[in-house]
């Protein structure tokens, strides 16, 4: 038994060393690992931007991107918000993507309760206050993942080719440190790089902004969150909802009926603002993304003048405040032509019309003298639009 034992032991050993020894190829690679603890490194956001329809357009050539707003009543504008993460430990660590969006700083959007909604504000007094808008939190998205191809035919061929100043990259990301943009393109969009090797994806959600939403620099802030919970630094940018200042009415035409010499005759406008079928009763509204002021220019209506002094006067109002007649004023000149007034001449109403707001017009006229027995005139009146400032927001 001992023998045996002993033998055994020798056999151990002679294997041992009669072995033979390994070597390393050029072809062959060590490997290893480190425990993670923690949940691993954080995810990082490489770029993001905002664009129009899916191929990274928008409404200007500035840098970043810009919209314009849908001028229709009722409409939306719809963007897309994008962004490409990756992350150490591998894009399948990445749970979610996503992004925070809020309103232009320092810009209040009106009370869209109408029994709250009280015009303080007029064409020569002081701005009032609102309480939305005001840069508040609008809403958080979750971005979807596109594919591997979408996502690098959308940035690394439309953008990088056809709207290169759009995107805002992470300079903080480390692989960026002291590059170019250009670099920075080439990094994502490399053959060997992290799009290529699908350690990194496109992430894009469509969102919407109504007509009515403020003009202004929309900001926002996207980040990443992976498996632990471990959250990216965020990325932010701004976008712009270009303004529009735009007004439809319901009327063409404004009879001020039978006339008495030397007496205020007043046409009241209502709410009812009636596309198809006119009503008789003048009706006005904001189309665009901008408060803004009416002005008002007519011609005398063929009643002409006394000693250089116009025969008829006039005067209009938005909404049914007394106080916001406009004072009286004449016929524009015309200088010698039929057309359009200029700037100058048109009477700037009192109230403001604001964001999506529908108002009634009012229209008066007051004849002093009769230059003839015509038994009818017939005029023009004129109506254009400029931006009225936004309403400003509490002090903090």
């Amino acid at each position: 038994m001992k023998k045996l034992i002993v033998l055994s032991m020798v056999f151990a050993m002679a294997f041992s060393v009669v072995m033979p020894v390994v070597a390393l190829t050029e072809g062959d690679a060590s490997s290893g690992l480190t425990r993670g603890t923690g949940g691993g490194e954080p995810p990082a956001i490489k770029v993001k931007w905002e664009m129009k329809g899916t191929v990274g357009a928008d409404d200007s050539t500035n840098a970043g991107a810009q919209f314009n707003a849908p001028g229709t009543w009722g409409s939306n504008m719809t963007y897309k918000v994008c962004a490409i993460a990756t992350d150490p430990n591998g894009a399948a660590d990445i749970t979610g993507v996503y992004a925070d969006i809020y309103y232009p700083e320092r810009k209040a959007i009106h009370d869209r309760v109408p029994s709250t909604d009280v015009h303080r504000d007029t064409a020569g007094g002081a701005q009032d206050v609102g309480q939305g808008g005001c840069g508040a939190f609008i809403e958080e998205n979750t971005l979807v993942k596109m594919t591997k191809d979408a996502g690098y035919t959308l940035f690394c061929n439309n953008i990088r080719n056809n709207n290169e100043n759009l995107p805002v990259f992470n300079e903080a990301y480390g692989p960026f440190s002291g590059m170019t943009r250009a670099q920075m393109y080439s990094e994502i969009c490399a053959t060997d790089g992290e799009l290529m090797k699908e350690t990194a994806y496109v992430y894009c959600d469509t969102k919407t902004l109504v007509w009515e939403d403020p003009a202004g620099l929309y900001t926002v802030k996207v980040f990443a969150q992976d498996q632990s919970g471990n959250n990216s630094l965020i990325l932010q940018n701004n976008f712009e909802y270009l303004p529009l200042t735009k007004l439809a009415k319901d009327f063409t035409n404004v009879s001020y009926g039978q006339v008495l010499l030397n007496t205020d005759k007043k046409i009241s406008g209502d709410l009812n603002f009636a596309e198809s079928t006119p009503d008789g009763f003048p009706t006005i509204r904001n189309l665009g993304n901008t408060r803004l002021w009416v002005g008002i220019a007519q011609d005398d209506m063929g009643l002409g003048q006394s000693s250089g002094v116009y025969n008829v006067k006039f005067d209009a109002r938005v909404g049914n405040n007394e106080k916001d007649w406009s004072p009286k004023y004449y016929p524009f000149k015309l200088k010698g032509t039929a057309g359009n007034p200029a700037p100058e001449q048109y009477m700037r109403l009192e109230d403001i019309l604001d964001l999506s707001e529908t108002e009634e017009i009012d229209f008066s006229i007051l004849v002093t003298k009769w230059p003839d027995v015509a038994p009818t005139y017939n005029g023009n009146i004129w109506l254009n639009v400029t931006p009225a400032p936004f309403r400003i927001c509490p002090a903090s």
